[in-house]
């Protein structure tokens, strides 16, 4: 309470002194929790509109609206379950508060440390996909194709990990073929909807944490039409889109601690409610269609590589022929071979048994056939950079690598006309193929 109060009340001092000493920094500072731009050049609607950029008074009610729902965001956060005795936890209700705080925790690292390294992004991710799989054996018992719910979280987190991953290590070529942003939000989305209409049917939680849940979700968008004329009419955009997204982010916060606090809740308590929000001969459709994706998708690029001219997937991006020298005939044969086989599509039949017997032997064994083929794509593709930048020190140098390895990936391309597919390929595909076959094997448990 004290901490929120004093934050409350510095909000409050350095809005007077904006107002008062022309000088807008430290309320920035306070309630945007970054530096602002002081030589941002005047936009071509202020000027012709007559707009001062600089003007202070325009932004200090927006700002001081940010930092009050900051404050209460804190208070919210730090003031704890309400006491008394606690009702028996389950296993799965402790680790999901234990996520929720941890997930909630990085709101507040946030508030000191806004500029993070791309790392803390991929760490901050990871929390919050242990996050999605902690809900998910909680809320399962009121929540209709749970496994599709959590295959929608867990596929968000890998495509926003995979944007980190990708930005940082340069290969920009593969962030432009999908706009993973896109496709990650929309995901996250989703899943937040379904988790939250899910978290209404069970009795642990109260109907404020509900609505905070809810507000996180639609108060920004509406925020965006009331802001437009903002933007248009006063030229805010410098500081309207931010404000917007430090009051979502501030309402997800206050979800994620209620969320945990109403846990051990002295009221706690589950109110079973199996629904299906699909009837069963739609659920058996959605598996077939993902039993059918899981057989299609490693054929992909196989087809093109092979279209292409190409039986091997590995072996024209790296010089693997020089171990023939070292190592005889015989082993690079056994490998050529077992290359070859994959090459053209062989792990797809061990994926078409997994889905005809349903086995639980099977399902191992495709599995671990997607697992192996896709980290032999990406081990190529790290290997390839680890090379490049052992024998010349750098990523860009007289080889004609470009910086992106991505995009340059057949570099040890043997100077055929076509280039193979990129391992990538083979390793997205793989893996797109094991999060299908896992979820048909996942509801057909269910079922």
């Amino acid at each position: 309470m004290l901490l929120a109060g004093g934050y409350a009340l510095a909000v409050v001092a350095a809005a007077v002194f904006a107002l008062v000493g022309e000088d807008i920094g430290p309320l920035w500072r306070l309630t945007l929790f970054y530096e602002p731009e002081t030589d941002a050049e005047p936009t071509l609607s202020q000027i012709l509109a007559g707009v001062d950029s600089s003007a202070v008074s325009p932004k200090v009610p927006l700002l001081l609206a940010a930092g009050g729902l900051w404050a209460w965001a804190l208070w919210q956060s730090l003031r704890g379950p309400v006491k008394g005795a606690r009702p028996p936890a389950e296993r799965g209700a402790r680790l999901l508060r234990v996520a929720l705080y941890a997930a909630a925790a990085f709101w507040m690292v946030y508030l000191v440390a806004p500029e993070w390294p791309w790392w803390a992004s991929v760490l901050e991710l990871l929390v919050t996909l242990g996050l999605v799989l902690a809900f998910h054996p909680v809320l399962r018992p009121v929540m209709g194709a749970a496994s599709l719910v959590l295959f929608t979280g867990v596929a968000a987190h890998v495509v926003m990990i995979a944007e980190e991953v990708f930005s940082a290590l340069g290969w920009r070529a593969a962030r432009g073929t999908l706009d993973f942003s896109l496709y990650g939000g929309a995901a996250q989305l989703l899943w937040t909807i379904l988790v939250i209409r899910a978290q209404s049917r069970d009795g642990r939680w109260r109907r404020a944490t509900i609505r905070y849940g809810a507000a996180a979700l639609i108060v920004p968008f509406a925020l965006i039409l009331i802001g437009i004329p903002l933007m248009a009419v006063l030229d805010l955009d410098d500081v309207t889109g931010e404000v917007i997204g430090g009051v979502a982010g501030a309402l997800t916060m206050i979800w994620l601690v209620r969320s945990a606090n109403d846990l051990a809740d002295p009221g706690c308590r589950p109110v079973p409610a199996p629904v299906r929000l699909y009837p069963l001969a739609m659920t058996a459709r959605a598996v077939v269609a993902a039993r059918l994706g899981a057989c299609a998708l490693p054929l992909i690029p196989a087809l093109a590589n092979l279209g292409n001219g190409h039986v091997l997937w590995i072996s024209p991006h790296v010089p693997i022929w020089h171990l023939t020298r070292r190592m005889g005939e015989v082993l690079p044969a056994i490998w050529w071979t077992a290359e070859a086989a994959a090459g053209v599509g062989g792990v797809t039949v061990l994926v078409l048994i997994a889905a005809h017997r349903g086995t639980r032997r099977t399902f191992r064994l495709a599995m671990g056939g997607l697992f192996l083929h896709a980290a032999a794509g990406f081990t190529v593709v790290v290997g390839v950079v680890a090379l490049v930048w052992m024998r010349d020190g750098s990523l860009d140098n007289r080889t004609g690598l470009s910086g992106d390895i991505y995009g340059d990936i057949a570099f040890y391309s043997r100077g055929t006309e076509t280039a193979p597919v990129s391992p990538l390929w083979f390793t997205a595909a793989c893996l797109v193929s094991a999060a299908l076959l896992w979820w048909a094997h996942t509801m057909r448990a269910e079922a």
